[in-house]
């Protein structure tokens, strides 16, 4: 069961962490910017923000990150996970000392750590696309060769003003990119022949304030010619210039102030050099050393010419045994050094070598131009190399000493004569030897010396030694094998002792770490858990209110809407039993209105009208006083046809409630639907008394029938008027109020 509890805290602890990783890239992407910085389009400018501890809420879109002139010491490895987009970093003026090669910077590609404290650029390798790189005023002792090897895509690198002593000649053999370095200000006292060599694209370089550098080597430049574009050697202590300074054909600009310069013939190739590049711009404050004129005027009145052979024997034959003399002379300013070279690879130079000095007996310099070979032989027979050499050039001479056939031939003849001399002595001696032995064996006499001794012959010991030496060797091999096999086992058996310790030992320390990465993981649910429920218990508890709210509103509003349901149905009630009153009363006293005019036959056939409310006209009530008092009635019959919308828009119960109000008041309920009808003779027109009613939501409708006038106009007979009441279709409401035509067959 503990097995299975710690693997499954080993699957989750990786989610649990993605997850955790998220929630704070998450809430990085809304953090403002800081109140100390500045913050616009991806840059965050800290400078002088005085600062100590590394900031960790930045805007997750930084791609510059300005953090200057603080009090910052270290570099946190896990403090950009959280911008990916940093490109450029800038720490200079703070108080870094050590920064962890664990730092990894996928994107970065400036980074400026001048004036602060560093000593070690182990980090480097965590920097793949670094192209510019400060790390001036800092206390870098040391640099390898393995620094920048994994910075390829270098361009620009400053490494000034460092207590660097000296430089590995393979620095930059990876960064061919670096098109500026600047080796200022350092303590170095020479640069390697090949440092600069893999730099091919190198156009600006400074070497100054080096107060140690006092001489380049001159194939320092050797590779350059073709992109250096500005060259910096101001400041130093150089007192001469290399020569690989002439193979710069693309250079433009020079500089060479405050070096002292030994103004001799050695620079005079610096005068000429100069004067056939026109379109270098040297600087002007080149002087010699020992004089205040400039270096090229200083160096044009030397007057100083390149060496020039004079004479010279080149082919001279002698006699073996005999003296030879080669002869060898040049001229120039300054005088040139002679080196003479003999077919032995013996090398003679004047004044400083004589033959004495270099052990060779029969080849001696009687001056700078001659040569002498005190014995012709073999040895000295050959080819010779006359070198001379000042500060504007160099010759070389070749000469030959062949040895003339005539001592060939006494040479062949002694030759002959010494080996038949050897043949014959080497003869003579053989004889004698295998005579005294054929006596010896002849005559016995061989018995006579063995019967002093063991009576072994000389091969017989010599056999028996071999045996001993053989029984003994064997014995010291048995021995020393015997050693070499106790000696493995026991190293053997000492190593498995010292292996199952170290096993134990790494088990040990695993069943730790596991043990307590179980108890941290089981904290860490036992936590989570803890958060959890108390989140569903805040949400719980927040969803029960926000019910119990909601709850709380419908019941209130629910009251309200039934409150005013059956406000609105007692205020419709008492409209319309007034209404219906003045109806009653105007129906009432109609047949006897006008009724001479439907006797003239005058009364015709009307369409039905439309009522409009009561609220839209104001009804005449002197018309209808007066019509009271002349005795028209109306009436109504008790199955009045009336539409209420408002009491079809109520529920069942809240109907029944209302109408159960209503009969509590005293009033007969109303019938949802249905019509009247009063026959009459004749129709009658009061169109003209009042404008048509129409009483708030009924719908009203009256039908007037006349019935033919009888042929028998002079008679009493009374006038029948047919009033119909209908409801009007719902279709029909939206309509305007105007008169409108209804056929008896719509009720």
């Amino acid at each position: 069961m503990v097995a299975s509890s710690e693997i499954e805290t080993s699957r989750m602890w990786p989610s649990l962490m993605v997850a955790l990783l998220l929630m704070h890239i998450t809430s990085a992407n809304d953090v403002q910017c800081p109140l100390p910085c500045h913050c616009e389009n991806g840059e965050v400018d800290c400078t002088q923000a005085g600062l100590k501890v590394w900031p960790i809420n930045l805007p997750a879109n930084t791609t510059t990150l300005i953090l200057s002139r603080n009090l910052l010491k270290q570099i946190p490895v896990d403090g950009f996970y959280l911008y990916p987009r940093l490109k450029t970093l800038d720490v200079s003026n703070n108080q870094i000392e050590n920064i962890d090669e664990k730092l990894q910077l996928d994107h970065l590609e400036k980074l400026d750590l001048s004036h602060n404290v560093v000593k070690n650029l182990g980090f480097l390798n965590g920097l793949p696309k670094l192209r510019h790189l400060d790390i001036s005023f800092n206390q870098l002792s040391e640099l390898e060769n393995n620094t920048f090897i994994r910075s390829t895509k270098l361009h620009w690198l400053r490494i000034d003003s460092n207590p660097i002593t000296s430089l590995p000649s393979g620095l930059f053999r990876r960064n061919e990119m670096v098109g500026y370095l600047s080796l200022s200000n350092l303590e170095i006292e020479n640069l390697p022949p090949r440092l600069l060599d893999p730099l091919t694209r190198l156009q600006q370089l400074e070497v100054r304030d080096n107060i140690r550098l006092n001489s380049l080597r001159d194939e320092i430049f050797h590779y350059l010619g073709n992109s250096l574009r500005h060259l910096n050697l101001g400041n130093n202590t150089l007192s001469s210039l290399p020569r690989s300074l002439r193979q710069l054909d693309a250079l433009r600009s020079l500089n060479l102030d405050g070096n002292p310069f030994q103004c001799d013939c050695q620079l005079f190739w610096f005068a000429n050099w100069l004067e056939k590049r026109p379109t270098i711009v040297p600087s002007n404050g080149m002087f010699c050393s020992d004089s205040s004129l400039p270096l090229v005027e200083s160096l044009w009145k030397m007057h100083c010419s390149a060496v020039r052979l004079e004479t010279s024997t080149l082919f001279q034959e002698g006699l073996i045994g005999q003296p030879v003399v080669l002869t060898c002379n040049f001229s120039g300013n300054p005088q040139p050094s002679v080196t003479w070279v003999t077919p032995n690879r013996t090398i003679l130079q004047w004044p400083s070598t004589t033959a004495g000095d270099v052990g060779v007996d029969d080849v001696a310099l009687l001056s700078s131009g001659q040569l002498q070979v005190n014995t012709l032989s073999r040895h000295t027979a050959g080819d010779y190399a006359c070198h001379a050499s000042n500060a504007l050039s160099n010759v070389t001479a070749f000469m030959r000493i062949h040895i003339a056939p005539k001592g060939f031939r006494r040479v062949q003849i002694h030759s002959i004569i010494a080996g038949f001399t050897c043949v014959g002595a080497f003869i003579l001696i053989a004889f004698l030897v295998q005579g005294f032995r054929y006596l010896m064996d002849r005559f016995g006499w061989w018995e006579c010396c063995y019967c002093c001794g063991e009576r072994l012959s000389p091969r017989a010991k010599q056999i028996r030694n071999l045996l001993e030496a053989i029984e003994q060797y064997k014995s010291q091999q048995l021995e020393r094998l015997r050693e070499n096999y106790t000696g493995q086992v026991n190293r053997i058996r000492e190593n498995c002792v010292q292996q199952m310790e170290r096993i134990h030992q790494g088990y040990a320390g695993q069943v730790k770490y596991l043990r307590g990465v179980r108890v941290y993981g089981t904290q860490q649910l036992t936590t989570i858990r803890e958060q959890y429920n108390d989140q569903a218990k805040k949400v719980y508890d927040y969803t029960v209110d926000r019910l119990q709210t909601v709850q709380r509103n419908y019941v209130s509003q629910r009251s309200k809407v039934r409150k005013f349901s059956a406000h609105q149905l007692i205020r419709l009630r008492e409209k319309y039993k007034f209404q219906q009153k003045t109806l009653n009363k105007i129906m009432e006293n109609l047949p006897a209105f006008y009724l001479d005019s439907c006797r003239s036959a005058a009364c015709a056939r009307t369409d039905s009208v439309y009522f409009q409310d009561v609220g839209e006209v104001d009804v005449n009530i002197d018309v209808v006083e007066s019509i009271i008092k002349q005795g028209i009635r109306l009436d109504l019959p008790d199955d009045v046809c009336l539409e209420d919308e408002n009491l079809d828009a109520l529920g069942d119960e809240e109907l029944e409630g209302a109408i159960e109000e209503m009969e509590t008041a005293g009033a007969r309920p109303r019938k949802r639907f249905g019509h009247g009808r009063q026959s009459s003779a004749g129709s009658l027109d009061l169109s003209f008394l009042f404008a048509p009613i129409r009483f708030p939501s009924l719908n009203w409708r009256r039908r007037n029938t006349v019935d033919e006038e009888p042929k028998n106009a002079g008679s009493g007979t009374a006038v029948e008027v047919a009033v119909e009441i209908c409801p009007v279709p719902a279709e029909q409401e939206t309509e305007t109020n105007t008169l409108q035509p209804v056929s008896s067959a719509d009720c």
